[in-house]
């Protein structure tokens, strides 16, 4: 009886798995570098600017929305590919954001704002397993080009929202800065992919079991 009154009430369950998810966030965000957003201010300051390059051009809606779905098609095939080779937690989650960005290029029906929820919950999914994320949540480069893709990301919806309309010229270049930013960062998450394929494996297991 003494040994029980002396126990410690148990923690609250829901309370410490909020601050396991705060701690989680905390350790991706001591990784990333914002060198990393250098990408999209110098290429937001290219389009905005150098409107008279022939390439310019390719920043167009028309062409963007062909290039934006290629890049994710191309995201999903790649981390489903290493999905089925290795196996691993951080690819299947990989392939599961892909196929979420994928649906929401294609504008389905619903994805407009559903991907506001689907973004959440696959970042819930992957602090509930974070465990199974090492190595890749510990280098640097992935991190930073993850994170950076997201703030791309959110960078474009303040444009298409008007955010920046006291700019010089922001009519001429608002839709160009949008569109090819949002490529960017599709591109950024392809990159996560390939660089993560050269890491060592590092299997937990939670990998070896999934």
């Amino acid at each position: 009886m003494e040994s029980m009154i002396s126990q410690n009430p148990p923690a609250s369950t829901s309370g410490q798995l909020w601050e396991d998810h705060v701690t989680h966030v905390q350790q991706v965000a001591s990784k990333f570098s914002f060198w990393v957003l250098l990408l999209p201010a110098a290429l937001c300051a290219w389009i905005g600017t150098q409107s008279q390059s022939p390439l310019w051009e390719y920043t167009l809606k028309p062409y963007q929305e062909t290039y934006a779905p290629a890049v994710l098609m191309a995201a999903v095939g790649l981390a489903a590919t290493m999905w089925i080779v290795r196996r691993g937690f951080f690819y299947r989650w990989l392939t599961i954001l892909s196929v979420c960005l994928l649906c929401r290029e294609f504008h389905f029906w619903g994805t407009s704002t559903g991907i506001y929820i689907a973004i959440p919950l696959v970042m819930w999914y992957a602090s509930a397993n974070f465990d199974s994320m090492k190595p890749y949540v510990n280098h640097r480069l992935l991190v930073s080009l993850f994170v950076g893709a997201f703030i791309t990301y959110f960078f474009t919806i303040t444009v298409d929202r008007a955010v920046w309309k006291f700019l010089p010229n922001h009519s001429h270049w608002r839709n160009n800065v949008e569109e090819t930013l949002e490529t960017l960062g599709h591109l950024m998450i392809v990159a996560v992919i390939i660089i993560s394929a050269f890491l060592p494996q590092g299997k937990t297991r939670a990998d070896a079991a999934s």
